[in-house]
């Protein structure tokens, strides 16, 4: 079995381009596609050492309006807001940027550049915190685990190399995703 992997941050249509699966990040819109839950990426907040001592650290939601962030609007839809949680209940706010990204690479490479606070899975940016190029802020106030999922198009019987894929991913990304608990989507 050869084995061809893409990555791109759009939405791709499997059946229309003849993929066979697609892993798919955050909230998913209503579809006739089978989703497999994997589990749920644990978020942080980030910031570059350029940024901190240009604009200081927030030290709570409190003071996000006094901030820029990095926007990121996947698949060129609308900015996602900076999301975190409050004595249980989810919260929202609209950043300030200088920037829109529709591409997670960018995302980051924006971040180290000082443009911006950043919200992101943490195994995207652990490379960078371990360097300290970025450095999480507003600990205390994380966005919710992003759930993560596996879309293929609904058949009866899976495609042996589906399968095979399948198993091989689950334990290729076991030790970056926490449970399956979807997240809430703001009131």
């Amino acid at each position: 079995m050869t084995l061809e992997l893409g990555g791109s941050d759009r939405i791709v249509d499997l059946v229309r381009e003849g993929v066979d699966c697609a892993v798919r990040v955050g909230e998913l819109a209503s579809s006739s596609l089978v989703a497999r839950p994997l589990g749920s990426l644990r978020m942080i907040n980030c910031a570059s050492p350029a940024y901190r001592a240009k604009m200081g650290t927030p030290l709570s939601p409190a003071d996000l309006p006094q901030h820029q962030a990095v926007n990121y609007a996947a698949g060129g839809g609308p900015v996602a807001p900076w999301l975190w949680q409050d004595q249980g209940e989810l919260r929202t706010y609209v950043m300030q940027a200088q920037v829109v990204t529709h591409n997670v690479e960018t995302y980051i490479a924006c971040a180290l550049a000082g443009l911006g606070l950043i919200q992101v899975p943490a195994f995207d940016v652990q490379d960078k915190l371990d360097a300290a190029t970025l450095v999480p802020v507003l600990q205390a106030w994380p966005a919710p685990s992003m759930p993560m999922h596996l879309m293929y198009a609904h058949k009866r019987q899976l495609s042996r190399r589906l399968q095979a894929f399948s198993q091989w991913l689950v334990q290729t990304l076991e030790p970056v995703l926490t449970d399956s608990t979807p997240r809430r989507e703001p009131a």
